[in-house]
């Protein structure tokens, strides 16, 4: 005891009152830590990369709903969210990887298991959620054991691998029956991942949740309202070079009328890239931020909205620059047969091609008039309120015994679900939860395929 101790309490008497003291802010000390450990939540964000900004979007949500994150990805480029500074986000790298098939893929893959086994000796928090962005690392989380937590597996595209008859795609599709089995939630971006690849190729049951992949509100700001013309306004991912070809041999065989302008990255386009930007009618404004994108697009009289590059699940997604698009309010080209071209027929926002050639990209902006362009814009503005994010990550992320009650997809298509809003849960209109029929830790309610769903 201090000699200012002493003084104050005195020798015999102040001793056992420090004492009590001591023991008394030892015991609160304890009390504050077991509280700590009893409220602290936490999301395990196992990504195979930082580079879109949909990983920030699930990031936000958690911290919305009062987790911490422990955000586990590759290291790839990374797009600069604020989120990703925030004091509640900590990071953990997984390493390098390379895209394809390939040894060094391998090694990547086999450096992030190690990874993941050590971080999961770590984590040990009751009260976590796991969530997995790829199938891969949903095998390697399963693997390690973080799938034994509650886990969210958080689709938005399918491989082309799954989706292979060989040998080595069967293996795939064998994979992932036996790793969903450890899934608590399966969320998809595009109903249609759900219809035609978990139903129809997996024969899965498991249940699904609807998130679409709808824009920030602070990406929601529209430009001026574009006026008929052939201006063609391409952003996001730019990937798949059979589109480059037809619009390039649009802009080669247009008189000046057609101009084109790409917003995003060229790399995934290679020679098609620089061939377009050289094209006179070709503009190209770079890397853009989110906030920026309803003015670049509103300078364009349409967006295109077609990507073939990866075989079925491009027919299957639908895109960041379809929900763009409305944000923006300018109308979309699609392709039939897509589920992108389904939602902008079925809700009359724009051109839908029957194929996608230069032909009849040509034809069909020759046929525009102004009455029927000035009814896709209509359109597009009404549905502008439905392109918008709101809360629906965080209500996945507040608390996994709620996850019983969440609305799930059909089992038989409805393109009438896609922008639908109400509420996340199955009963009630106003978006609340409803009330506990069980106590917290009480095994969720099973679910059927049948379940509506929306967000």
């Amino acid at each position: 005891m201090s000699r200012g101790d002493r003084a104050l309490f005195g020798d015999d008497a102040g001793r056992e009152n420090f004492f009590c003291l001591e023991h008394l802010e030892g015991f609160f000390f304890v009390i504050d830590v077991l509280a700590f450990r009893v409220m602290s939540k936490t999301l395990i964000f196992v990504s195979s990369h930082r580079s879109a900004c949909r990983v920030a979007d699930r990031i936000s949500g958690a911290l919305a709903a009062s987790r911490t994150v422990h955000l586990l990805s590759f290291d790839r480029e990374v797009v600069d969210e604020p989120v990703y500074h925030d004091p509640r986000v900590r990071h953990i790298s997984l390493g390098h990887v390379q895209s394809g098939v390939a040894l060094s893929r391998l090694s990547s893959l086999l450096r992030a298991t190690w990874v993941l086994a050590r971080a999961r000796r770590e984590l040990r928090d009751q009260n976590a959620i796991v969530l997995v962005n790829s199938l891969e690392l949903l095998i390697i989380s399963t693997l390690c054991g973080l799938t034994r937590m509650p886990t969210v597996y958080d689709v938005s595209d399918i491989h082309p691998l799954q989706l292979s008859g060989s040998i080595a795609g069967r293996f795939m599709r064998w994979i992932e029956r036996f790793t969903l089995r450890r899934v608590r939630l399966l969320v998809v971006t595009s109903p249609w991942f759900y219809w035609e690849y978990y139903r129809c190729w997996l024969r899965s049951q498991q249940p699904a949740l609807l998130i679409e992949n709808k824009v920030a509100p602070a990406a929601a700001q529209p430009g001026a309202q574009p006026a008929l013309s052939q201006r063609i306004a391409w952003n996001g991912l730019l990937r798949c070079q059979a589109s480059a070809a037809v619009l390039l041999e649009c802009l080669q065989q247009s008189s000046g009328e057609l101009n084109l302008s790409l917003h995003g990255t060229l790399d995934r386009l290679e020679e098609w890239g620089p061939r377009l930007v050289r094209e006179r009618g070709c503009t190209y404004t770079g890397q853009y931020k989110p906030d920026e994108l309803g003015e670049l697009l509103s300078r364009s009289s349409f967006v295109w909205a077609i990507d073939l590059s990866e075989g079925m699940n491009s027919r299957w997604l639908l895109p960041c620059r379809l929900y763009s698009a409305l944000a923006a309010g300018v109308p979309l080209i699609a392709l039939a047969g897509t589920a992108t071209g389904d939602v902008v027929a079925r809700n009359n926002i724009g051109l839908v091609l029957p194929q996608c050639t230069s032909a009849a990209l040509l034809t069909a902006l020759s046929a525009c008039d102004a009455a029927t362009y000035g009814q896709w814009l209509q359109n597009v503005r009404d549905l502008r309120e439905r392109s918008v994010r709101h809360d629906e990550w965080m209500q996945v992320f507040v608390d996994a015994g709620e996850w019983s009650t969440l609305r799930r997809l059909l089992a038989d298509p409805d393109v009438d679900l896609v922008f639908r809003t109400q509420s996340m849960y199955t009963s009630g209109t106003d978006g609340a939860r409803p009330e506990r029929t069980s106590a917290p830790d009480a095994a969720p309610v099973p679910l059927t395929p049948d379940e509506a769903v929306t967000v």
